[in-house]
């Protein structure tokens, strides 16, 4: 099994570095670069990134609108949406806006280590 490299954006920092380090405990995950907003995200080059792992509401923008632009830009990549208020109509844009699945964040961390496996594999399917 190949590592998988991860972006991860979320505005709360605890919430961020916390699943960090539970995902870099993972043989096959590494968690190549965090950022906090979407400014933070504007130099980085996603070569190399398999998932994204993004909060739709970030201090200087919308999360969704990044997922839009980083699958326009890097289509290999694959995002996955960890809200803390998911909803239909989350999931819905998210999904046009071309992540491959939608998280609650009070799902247990095994839940979305899981997500992410899956999402790395391509594998397309909701999950809330």
């Amino acid at each position: 099994m190949s590592t998988k490299r991860i972006l991860l954006v979320a505005s709360h920092n605890a919430f961020r570095e916390s699943l960090a380090r539970r995902l870099s405990r993972e043989a096959d995950l590494d968690v190549a670069w965090q950022a906090g907003s979407i400014a933070a995200t504007r130099d980085m080059h996603l070569d190399g990134i398999d998932v994204v792992v993004i909060d739709p509401l970030l201090p200087d923008g919308n999360g969704i609108a990044l997922i839009r632009e980083m699958s326009a830009a890097y289509p290999d990549v694959l995002g996955l949406v960890f809200s803390h208020r998911p909803s239909s109509a989350l999931y819905h844009q998210a999904r046009r806006a071309g992540a491959a699945e939608v998280l609650s964040t009070s799902v247990p961390l095994e839940t979305c280590i899981d997500a992410i496996r899956k999402t790395r594999d391509h594998e397309r399917q909701a999950c809330r």
